[in-house]
């Protein structure tokens, strides 16, 4: 008996002092993350066993990383810098766009550098205290005392990590004992803000990256989706042949201001879409996103897929588009338009380039194909209108168009543009009064864009449909700042909150059916479905279904809405049952098309780079420094390069007909030359190039 208890009380001794180490960063990551060291007070107390699950997978994981690593003290700084900085980002986009980190957020590593002019407001007093009293903490018990030992013999190691992937994998299986089960412990995947908060962050994080292996459905099968199918009318399609251009313009952050009370600005920042508002058909939209995530909305409006059945704070295009999706692009497609998505950001932001090809696209245009013209730190929304007119100019048919747009992104600090016009007055902080002031510049800039859009398409007499609606509300400073300074909500708390923070203002105007006047309250995903019965075109069994469902539910809210707005979870099965076999399925729905979703020229920019003619101002090179060659052919994109013989040489645009190039140094060299256009994207990718010309250059 006492050898039992002599051998419990060293285990004690040798395990104890883990336990305690591993809360330290537990507790601080929760500071972190939270915001708040009372909400972790309080926390603590309410939700003990959430808390010992926290400790349990934060100690598994260090004893993990010991094993790994074999030193005590470097596994410990390790895991500990990489918890406490996914706490303090976590706490950063909380404040910034509502919703915590979640594990499918590194697949969107490129939206960091949006959160990069944020960093200044990390270090506050609360954090500096948190950052120190964790390394105060750690030094002591780590350097101070000798619970730890430095180093962890071989044999250890082997033992230590074979006890750590247990403890993991009894969170993750909840066994041999249904501890979260009995205890009701669940990940509110649809609600990120409720599971970080009730399950603790290190859970919460555990939890989720679970769901993300795990999207069976049961009662799905082919029968299942062809029952649906049958039983959806078939809209009665109008007799003309009419083909109007339909373009959705997905406009970043464009909201109204001036519904807020009590804020008076100098003029109106968006006098043309008010104009649109009283005299053709108009509402809102209810956005599935706060101040980011553009894609979700996209998607939504794209494919007619909603974010309601997946996680919050999950990416569509990064996470569930591996596969053909039938969208507005193909549908449109299969009726003779030409469909081309623009956009003024990078080819791979948000997996674009691939997704658009998915969805059945022609062509897309993104910034590598842009002309340079900036308003702020991104693209001016004239050129994103220029490229617009330019695209629907180069087909001979009707156009879908699907853009997006950079001017008013986030952030909304003075100085931004580089002139602003319009004064804010109201009660109101000098930092709400300067944000609602540069908002207003930059919405004044999207009006602006539309106005030219609307009066381009007017004049020409073609036929035409636009769509134009913000994505979101913008992210106006920390925790909904200027929305609660200006009283615009009352806190997060406010009763109206989901209605007032996500509901973003949406116009559809047309010019052969001017008598049509529709008010609108829909959720993106019915805004496709609304756009072909518009144009009069034939949709998919799937817009077909939306179209009648929208009748019935035409907004879906979060899940935890659903009974104060009257809906039936049940009503919405079928949608979801329709949405996995697209998603997750065997895509049964898809089986008697005729035509590939897929474009299969699908390409980057408005058309193939040909070049047809070099010219140059010197066939000799004797005694030369340098040598200018005259490029002439197609579509020569603005930000293409010239290559020689593969090497980039200074090259000037001139139109998409003509570029110059210079040549000089030890490229200078008699033979042949061969000349080739090179497009290239912030990772240095090519993604665009030319056919190849050869010139014969002498000298002796």
């Amino acid at each position: 008996m006492k050898l039992h208890t002599d051998r419990l009380l060293r285990l004690s001794r040798q395990w104890l002092p883990f336990v305690l180490l591993a809360l330290i960063p537990v507790v601080i990551m929760e500071i972190l993350s939270r915001g708040h060291y009372v909400e972790m007070i309080t926390w603590s107390f309410k939700h003990v066993v959430e808390l010992l699950f926290n400790e349990w997978i934060v100690l598994s994981l260090l004893l993990l990383f010991i094993a790994i690593i074999g030193r005590t003290r470097a596994a410990y700084w390790i895991l500990s810098g990489m918890l406490l900085v996914m706490g303090l980002i976590s706490g950063i986009k909380l404040k910034i766009l509502g919703v915590p980190l979640t594990p499918w957020d590194i697949v969107i590593a490129g939206e960091a550098s949006d959160m990069v002019q944020y960093i200044k407001n990390i270090f506050s007093f609360k954090i500096l205290f948190a950052i120190v009293l964790f390394l105060a903490s750690s030094y002591y018990l780590l350097y101070r005392t000798r619970l730890f030992a430095k180093k962890v013999a071989f044999k250890e190691r082997g033992i230590i990590g074979v006890i750590a992937l247990v403890m993991l994998t009894a969170v993750y299986t909840d066994l041999p004992l249904p501890v979260q089960k009995w205890f009701g412990i669940q990940a509110s995947v649809w609600n990120q803000v409720e599971n970080t908060q009730k399950n603790g962050y290190a859970l919460a994080t555990f939890l989720n990256t679970k769901s993300m292996f795990n999207d069976k459905r049961e009662g799905y099968d082919d029968k299942a989706v062809e029952a649906i199918v049958s039983q959806t009318p078939k809209p009665v399609k109008a007799g003309d042949k009419i083909k109007p251009n339909v373009i959705v313009v997905l406009s970043e952050a464009f909201w109204d201001p001036t519904i807020i009370k009590g804020v008076e600005f100098s003029k109106d920042p968006i006098p043309f879409f008010h104009k649109l508002q009283q005299t053709g058909s108009s509402g809102t939209m209810l956005s599935p996103q706060y101040g980011g995530g553009t894609a979700n909305v996209e998607f939504e409006v794209l494919t007619g897929n909603s974010m309601r059945f997946l996680p919050q704070g999950s990416i569509a295009y990064n996470q569930f588009i591996s596969h053909e999706v039938d969208s507005l692009a193909s549908i449109y497609a299969r009726q003779g338009y030409t469909s081309t998505a623009i956009s003024p950001f990078y080819n791979w932001y948000f997996n674009s380039n691939k997704v658009y090809k998915d969805f059945g696209f022609s062509k897309y245009i993104p910034i590598e194909y842009f002309k340079p013209n900036y308003s702020g730190p991104y693209i001016a929304d004239s050129e994103v209108a220029a490229n617009i007119i330019h695209a629907t100019d180069l087909s001979d048919g009707p156009d879908f168009v699907f853009a997006n747009t950079m001017e008013n992104h986030f952030h909304f600090y003075p100085g931004k543009f580089p002139k602003n016009n319009f004064d804010v007055k109201g009660d109101m902080s000098a930092s709400s009064q300067g944000m609602l002031e540069t908002l207003a510049q930059g919405i004044n800039a999207s009006d602006n864009m539309l106005k030219t859009l609307v009066e381009h398409f007017e004049k020409k007499g073609e036929p035409t449909i636009i769509a134009f609606w913000g994505d979101h509300l913008p992210a106006l400073g920390d925790d909904y700042a200027t929305y609660i300074d200006t009283k615009y909500i009352s806190g997060k708390d406010d009763p109206d909150f989901l209605k007032k923070m996500y509901s973003v203002p949406l116009v559809v105007w047309n010019n052969f059916d001017t008598e049509r006047k529709d008010k609108l309250n829909i959720s993106p995903s019915f805004l496709g479905p609304y756009l072909i019965e518009l144009s009069r075109q034939q949709g998919s069994y799937y817009t077909d279904y939306l179209t009648q469902l929208a009748k019935k539910v035409p907004v879906i809210p979060p899940k935890d809405y659903f009974e104060s707005m009257n809906i039936s979870e049940q009503d919405l099965k079928d949608y979801e049952t329709l949405q996995y076999d697209i998603l997750f399925g065997d895509r049964h729905a898809y089986k008697d098309y005729t035509t590939p979703i897929i474009n299969t020229k699908y390409m980057l920019g408005f058309g193939p780079i040909l070049l047809t003619q070099i010219e140059t101002d010197s066939q000799d090179i004797s005694g030369r420094t340098s040598v200018t060659l005259t490029v002439r052919g197609n579509n020569l994109p603005p930000l293409g390069c010239v290559t020689l013989n593969g090497k980039a040489v200074p090259t000037t645009w001139q139109d998409e007909h003509t570029v110059t190039a210079k040549v000089e140094g030890n490229l200078l060299k008699a033979g042949i030359w061969d000349i080739q256009v090179n497009v290239r994207d912030s990772k240095e990718t090519i993604v665009g190039r030319s056919n190849t010309l050869p010139i014969e250059i002498g000298g002796r």
